[in-house]
């Protein structure tokens, strides 16, 4: 009967550190997803600002200045564009470019996403094998 308590905590204990992969994961995923976003985001303002321009317009936006201050600005010409290409790199691109470099900074994030997905998954399924574990061991110590 000892043995039964002790699998039963071997199995609690199990549980607490998938339920706590799982929540560091899905924090991941928001830190993931919001990237995407992000990426999509600036996609949107790179055409809108390409059309503006092109049509001899102005385009009006805020300019960051610095802790969280911005100002009003004119962009008259968006044919080239910083971006950042990760570890602390950017690069001066056309506006074709730099939405090129986006899409595949995009779809790397895509396919990570779905593999966090998948290892979340994964995760549940274990988190159902201990379950079902944890009430065959109940039932067998009600026997």
């Amino acid at each position: 009967m000892a043995e039964v308590g002790e699998d039963f905590r071997n199995l609690a204990a199990r549980y607490q550190e998938f339920q706590r992969q799982v929540e560091a994961l899905r924090q991941e995923m928001g830190v993931v997803q919001a990237s995407i976003t992000s990426c999509d985001q600036t996609i949107l303002t790179i055409n809108d600002l390409k059309a503006a321009t092109a049509e001899g317009k102005t385009a009006e936006t805020m300019v960051p200045v610095g802790y969280g201050s911005f100002a009003h600005a004119e962009i008259k010409n968006a044919d080239k564009i910083i971006v950042n290409l990760g570890s602390g790199f950017s690069a001066e691109k056309t506006a074709d470019e730099a939405i090129e470099t986006l899409n595949r900074r995009k779809e790397q994030l895509t396919k990570l996403l779905e593999q966090m997905n998948a290892s979340l998954t994964k995760f549940a399924q274990g988190m159902q094998a201990l379950e079902a574990e944890a009430t065959r061991l109940q039932q067998a110590g009600q026997a």
